[in-house]
């Protein structure tokens, strides 16, 4: 991956960062020498993935941003960033009728409200400094039908909206908001959701890593593009997203077997 100098006094906040996408972005910026602020909630799982990063100008931070009170202890910490990854997320399976009313709006804040709070508490003062970049992980589920995940779906289709609108009004104030819209991508997420199987009956072709994720999203940031689709078969297939017959190509490659 490419390195791009950046000025060494520019703050990024990156959350999500103890895993996947959001551990990759962080490497990436520290190689670009940004001063990083950090956010995961898992203690164990932050503190390896900060001694991974190995990166002095750096520091994280401890919080469940499901819960407000938690986004805006973080708003509170960290002043000014000049570039946001919103990049915290867990996918959550379940059918209709099956999750819990706190599971539901648990999720729904962290992937979406909680996002929207955590943006609208910065962008004030990048306005009022006339820059800035804003990047929001969403998933290709934002614009395709996820049967048994429709609150994740909902939730990520949501806040790819909202980042659209942003990007409109933000644009002509030389602020960039780009929502990443990736597939499968080779984290932990799956497994943690009880997912395991989809490594197994996803075609290979299909999964995409999270450093390629972040060198497309990225590229597009900078590029003050508002939506990036990461990989080239995600890309080809788009058009045909949300149409009857690719949809019941997907829950059919996705099914799990009875015996699991």
């Amino acid at each position: 991956m490419d390195t791009i100098k950046t000025n060494k006094k520019s703050k990024a906040l990156v959350t999500g960062f103890s895993s996947g996408i959001g551990l990759a972005y962080s490497k990436y910026l520290a190689l670009n020498n940004w001063e990083l602020e950090l956010v995961a909630q898992n203690p164990e799982k932050s503190e390896m993935a900060f001694n991974a990063i190995k990166y002095k100008n750096s520091t994280y931070h401890l919080a469940d941003l499901s819960k407000p009170e938690g986004v805006e202890e973080i708003t509170k910490k960290v002043k000014n960033p000049d570039l946001i990854i919103a990049n915290a997320g867990i996918t959550m399976f379940g059918g209709a009728g099956s999750i819990d009313k706190g599971d539901r709006k648990d999720l729904f804040y962290l992937l979406c409200n909680g996002v929207i709070d955590l943006i609208e508490a910065y962008v004030p003062n990048m306005i009022k400094m006339g820059k800035g970049r804003i990047v929001i992980i969403s998933s290709i589920g934002a614009i395709t039908p996820m049967p048994k995940s429709s609150i994740y779906a909902s939730a990520k289709s949501a806040i790819y909206s909202y980042g659209q609108s942003l990007s409109q009004e933000l644009s002509s104030k030389n602020i960039s908001v780009t929502v990443s819209l990736p597939g499968y991508v080779k984290t932990e997420a799956h497994s943690r959701a009880g997912l395991d199987h989809l490594r197994e009956k996803i075609p290979s072709w299909m999964w995409i890593n999270a450093e390629k994720v972040v060198e497309e999203t990225e590229k597009a940031s900078l590029n003050k593009k508002s939506t990036v689709i990461p990989g080239k078969v995600y890309k080809l297939v788009r058009p045909f997203l949300g149409m009857s017959l690719a949809t019941s190509l997907w829950n059919k490659i996705t099914k799990r077997n009875n015996k699991r």
